[in-house]
């Protein structure tokens, strides 16, 4: 093989199964480097001989499995603060991360046969395994299964199209001199997008938060006993992770709105807090409520972090 592989130009390619591990290790660790694509043309190398398919399957599950086991022990170590940093990262602050873990709470475990094909599950499907306390060997067997398929896929696509893939590659070298500054205009005209986006959605969303409560001046409301409603509006997994509320607040998930909203007195102050980046889904309630008639409901700022970090006092939520 190495013979062969020195008398063909395949770039980084030539590395061989070590470039196959290295850039599915990296991608699945968190690295922008599009794993997929290199899997696409270690599939021509395999029809053209020159690398074998079970050991290439091999060594892209292990590195993929590899990064997933990272981040399964980092979720379940660090629990809730791995979810706010994803939040942080995205250019919607938990809005995404929100939808996968709703994704992930209905399906389970059977979500990791499929987390590598969906952006954003697939990131985060195995920190949330980990905080979810779901037993290693359980979440080994599902996500290598579903990494199995994954690389696979790929890998045999990139076989049958292996003549297609020369001719491109021909094609491609034509416009050598050109592609980097292509491929470097493209990236930055994407992450300008996203700053301009991101800057929007966080001016909108703070604009929304003016109207809200400082946790000293809802510490002083509890304390003087005023008819107030608290809902602590963090989703199952997040509650999980930090199992603690304030001592008259009540567990008011967005997943239950709709059968909970008829339990609520819509006409008392209501106090919404959660536990994520810029109080994001504290916000999208607070919202959801004034539409139904809540005229007096506001965010607390800072959430359930701000809260327990000025010393103020929590009881344990407990979770069937």
């Amino acid at each position: 093989m190495a013979g062969s592989m020195n008398q063909t130009p395949h770039a980084w390619w030539d590395f061989g199964y070590a470039g196959i591990f290295g850039c599915v290790f990296l991608e699945q660790i968190g690295v922008p480097i599009p794993a997929f694509p290199a899997l696409l043309a270690a599939g021509a190398l395999v029809a053209s001989g020159e690398m074998n398919l079970p050991a290439s399957l091999a060594v892209a599950v292990a590195a993929a499995v590899l990064a997933d086991a990272v981040w399964y022990g980092i979720g379940r170590a660090k629990g809730g603060s791995v979810l706010n940093l994803m939040c942080r990262l995205s250019w919607k602050p938990d809005t995404c991360v929100s939808k996968t873990k709703d994704l992930f709470l209905v399906h389970g475990l059977k979500s990791l046969l499929v987390a590598k094909f969906i952006p954003g599950l697939s990131t985060l499907a195995p920190p949330l395994a980990g905080i979810t306390l779901v037993p290693f060997a359980q979440f080994m067997l599902y996500d290598g299964a579903g990494t199995m398929l994954w690389a696979l896929v790929p890998l045999i696509a990139g076989a049958y199209l292996q003549k297609s893939l020369i001719a491109l590659q021909a094609q491609a070298q034509t416009l050598e001199a050109a592609l980097p500054w292509v491929c470097g205009f493209l990236i930055i005209v994407v992450l300008i997008w996203r700053y301009v986006n991101r800057s929007h959605y966080l001016k909108a969303l703070r604009n929304n938060l003016q109207g809200g409560i400082s946790p000293d001046a809802l510490k002083l409301l509890l304390d003087r006993g005023e008819d107030i409603v608290v809902l602590d509006v963090r989703d199952e997994i997040s509650a999980r992770a930090k199992p603690v509320i304030l001592s008259r607040a009540r567990w008011f998930p967005p997943a239950l709105l709709t059968e909970q909203l008829g339990e609520l007195s819509l006409d008392k102050p209501i106090i919404v807090y959660c536990d994520c980046p810029e109080d994001q889904s504290a916000v999208a309630m607070v919202e959801t409520l004034r539409r139904h008639g809540a005229k007096q409901a506001r965010a607390l700022h800072g959430g359930l972090g701000a809260w327990i970090a000025r010393g103020f006092a929590t009881t344990e939520l407990i979770l069937a």
